[in-house]
């Protein structure tokens, strides 16, 4: 299988994971079940999926968090988002899912059948989505041209070295998530031995000085590195 048959289901519920895995799987998906939003967001690191089921009523992150996560990461802005829920599809839980960003809300139970129809038919619509802007990501007043690695605050362009942007876009890539010192020295420098973690710390200095309110965003967690919040 490739990347591209790859879905996610994230629900607490292991009786609907699995009723989601077997029904997907039938259709050609590959499709893996995470019980949490943490162990969602850690398969992401290494994984690409192309749809996602999202229990809306996850313990320990909301849907909706998961969501604005997804969204702001430029890496996860374009996956495909089915929200599900106990609730009417009318109620105020559909509507916040879909005001954030889902592509799709469904009222458990579903109808297999139905559910595996609305699958197909918004992989279908996002498979034809042939004349795209620009990658450009939006936080803020912060935006990203990912190809031309330009960012702009305000309208106004930000003069960021190589190095920096790496960084930048490594942290709206984990947006919300903590990272730590040497993670980023392995992820963005590319160094495996260990090296003075103090370089992180003026780089993000560098861009909590050139990104102006934006760089406030960035916070720091002691003894362990930094997260940004979005």
């Amino acid at each position: 299988m490739t990347t591209q048959n790859r879905i996610a289901v994230v629900d607490d519920d292991p009786e609907w994971g699995d009723f989601v895995v077997f029904l997907l799987g039938k259709r050609g998906y590959e499709v893996t079940h995470f019980s949490s939003a943490g162990k969602f967001f850690d398969a992401l690191v290494k994984n690409r999926f192309i749809l996602v089921v999202l229990d809306m009523r996850l313990p320990g992150m909301h849907g909706r968090e998961v969501i604005r996560v997804l969204r702001a990461n430029p890496e996860t802005r374009d996956l495909v988002i089915v929200g599900v829920s106990a609730e009417d599809v009318r109620s105020a839980e559909a509507v916040a899912a879909l005001n954030v960003g889902a592509d799709e809300y469904l009222n458990k139970p579903v109808d297999a059948e139905f559910l595996a129809a609305r699958v197909e038919a918004l992989l279908r619509r996002a498979s034809d989505r042939s004349v795209r802007e620009p990658e450009r990501l939006c936080v803020g007043d912060l935006v990203v041209f990912s190809e031309r690695q330009e960012v702009t605050i305000k309208g106004q362009s930000a003069s960021l070295t190589n190095l920096e942007f790496k960084l930048l876009d490594y942290f709206l890539r984990n947006a919300n998530r903590v990272l730590t010192r040497q993670l980023m020295l392995e992820q963005v420098w590319g160094v495996k031995t260990p090296m003075d973690t103090r370089t992180v710390d003026k780089h993000v200095e560098a861009l909590r000085r050139k990104l102006g309110d934006f760089g406030k965003r960035f916070e720091t967690v002691i003894k362990v590195g930094y997260v940004l919040k979005v």
